[in-house]
């Protein structure tokens, strides 16, 4: 019998051809290589999966499969299904890894002893603009260490697959803000979720840089609202955002609300 590996890396893509090479030539390049890819793409309609197969090469446990529903979600649930490892790695198509990533990340597993963690981002382009917010990002991040908010960036989330079939996955008729629903399952059974520094991975801001920072605060803000209200969110029209700031400061300590707030008076400074 195959020794499982220890991690199942889980991409879903859509039209990511710029993208995922990138990606995938990180993984390549992995220090620590005892890990299996799996690639669930939601039918392109560019070159992803004949690009995203050219690596069976350079990654021998490679896969690539087919979702008949283009919905991120859906597709991370259905990779989900065919991994083998014990702990699962969701991340985007776009985002890029140090060569050190994955041992890094295997250190942390074993240190925290947690069933899932997510870690520290850079930006994709170091301007002062895209530094200051990663900033606030991670200044955020770290606010939630000792307390139970669900705010993570789904881009990058480690889960023990043994947690994630108790929760049944993600939410698959949630179009936004599915890293909230997620982590609150795993509250909800008693797991430990924790954010880790490092290893940091880099995390593109296409999304801003194609809506603007003001564009996607705007958006933000009508869903923090919406919640307060108790509306139902997840049909607004953010089908393709991802939370990025959250909304809940509160029960904070006077230390930390500061930081936090600094961070931010340096991201305004920045315009």
């Amino acid at each position: 019998m195959a020794k499982k590996p220890f991690f199942s890396i889980i991409i879903p893509t859509l039209n990511e051809e710029k993208y995922l090479p990138k990606l995938l030539g990180d993984l390549s390049a992995q220090s620590y290589q005892d890990f299996e890819v799996i690639v669930v793409d939601g039918s392109s309609k560019d070159n992803t999966v004949t690009l995203a197969s050219s690596f069976s090469n350079k990654l021998p446990k490679l896969t690539v499969v087919n979702s008949t529903r283009a919905h991120v979600c859906t597709q991370r649930n259905l990779g989900a299904k065919h991994a083998s490892s014990d702990i699962l790695i969701f991340s985007d198509a776009d985002n890029r890894f140090p060569s050190y990533f994955l041992q890094g990340i295997k250190y942390q597993w074993e240190k925290e002893r947690v069933e899932a963690i997510t870690t520290h981002l850079d930006p994709d382009k170091k301007t002062s603009q895209n530094i200051a917010i990663a900033n606030a990002i991670n200044t955020f991040f770290d606010l939630q260490r000792t307390f139970k908010i669900a705010r993570i960036l789904e881009s990058m989330i480690i889960v023990s697959k043994s947690a994630f079939i108790e929760i049944h996955g993600f939410n698959e008729n949630s179009d936004f803000g599915e890293g909230d629903s997620f982590v609150k399952s795993l509250f909800a059974k008693g797991f430990s979720v924790r954010i880790v520094r490092e290893p940091t991975y880099t995390f593109s801001f296409r999304r801003i840089r194609r809506y603007g920072l003001m564009g996607i605060a705007g958006r933000m803000a009508k869903l923090e609202l919406s919640k307060l209200l108790g509306e139902d969110f997840t049909n607004l029209q953010a089908k393709k955002l991802y939370p990025m700031l959250g909304g809940t400061l509160f029960n904070k300590t006077r230390k930390s609300k500061n930081k936090f707030i600094k961070n931010i008076q340096k991201l305004l400074k920045v315009f």
